[in-house]
């Protein structure tokens, strides 16, 4: 019985037209792999917008603190990282760390979305924090990436003077999340002890002595990391519910009605951010009304 066997040059071809096959169907996998994320993420930040929705009307209506206050001194965490979950640490460095954790955003919506996973943005690394430090028996560091508008700390939710355009949940912070801890960008300065941290409409005599007065809003912690994500841009979710992504292309987007940053480069990394007063971001304020 004759059998015939490929030639070299037929397994050359063969081996060529798998090439050239996998060089246009890579590409095609890792863009739907690429859009898989992206709808994973905006899935994120709309169902942390709306189990902060269901939290506030549960609370009269009043948003979710961006941090804790210290029982013992009064003092507000609003520029301490804040854990995740707040009693993952065995010896909470500082010790005031965990108060200012527990009522953090972030861990006061977990009875409404029963769900960690949620906070962190798809297929991003994160900076595990204070890694030397034991953990409580079953618990685990969370990963987080998102941040809340710290503006809107126990502020009347109705008070907002344009939902649809206020920001919610952001991906300020980057694309280098955090392991086991997390904040809020912009947070809401409340550097007083014993007196409440509730937000102050702008003023040109604002100042960091009253609280509420001012507002801090945070550049990436991490050099490396991007504003970019999955795009030329990040999805955002709105005072309303609502969840987009949102461009983030200073060429054509660099209004302090819809961008934070300023001097974004071609690889997504920021120069500075946008800024018009010494009080309050704007594009975060909840009585702005967005160029109407």
């Amino acid at each position: 019985m004759n059998r015939k066997a490929f030639t070299l040059i037929e397994l050359l071809v063969v081996i060529a037209i798998i090439a050239i096959l996998a060089a246009i169907l890579f590409p095609v996998f890792a863009q739907a792999k690429a859009a898989a994320k992206k709808t994973s993420d905006l899935s994120n930040v709309k169902q942390l917008s709306l189990a902060t929705l269901v939290y506030t009307n549960d609370s009269d209506d009043t948003a979710p603190l961006q941090a804790g206050q210290d029982p013992a001194t009064g003092i507000w965490g609003y520029n301490y990282n804040k854990y995740v979950p707040y009693n993952w640490s065995a010896s909470p460095s500082p010790a005031a760390r965990q108060p200012y954790s527990q009522t953090f955003f972030m861990n006061t919506i977990q009875p409404y979305t029963k769900n960690y996973g949620i906070l962190e943005t798809p297929g991003i690394q994160n900076d595990d924090y204070q890694p030397g430090t034991t953990l409580n028996a079953g618990i685990t560091k969370q990963a987080t990436s998102y941040a809340y508008n710290g503006l809107l700390t126990g502020y009347s939710m109705t008070a907002i003077v344009a939902p649809s355009n206020l920001p919610l949940i952001t991906e300020a912070n980057g694309s280098i999340g955090g392991l086991g801890w997390g904040f809020a960008n912009p947070a809401i300065n409340c550097a007083v002890a014993n007196q409440p941290c509730v937000y102050i409409p702008y003023s040109s005599t604002c100042s960091g002595a009253t609280n509420g007065s001012q507002g801090s809003f945070y550049t990436l912690h991490d050099s490396a990391a991007k504003v970019w994500l999955y795009g030329q841009g990040e999805s955002w979710a709105y005072s309303d519910g609502h969840a987009k992504y949102h461009i983030l292309a200073p060429t054509t987007n660099s209004s302090a009605d819809n961008n934070p940053w300023v001097s974004i480069d071609s690889t997504g990394t920021p120069g500075g951010y946008i800024w018009w007063d010494g009080c309050h971001p704007w594009l975060f304020r909840p009585e702005y009304g967005f160029g109407n």
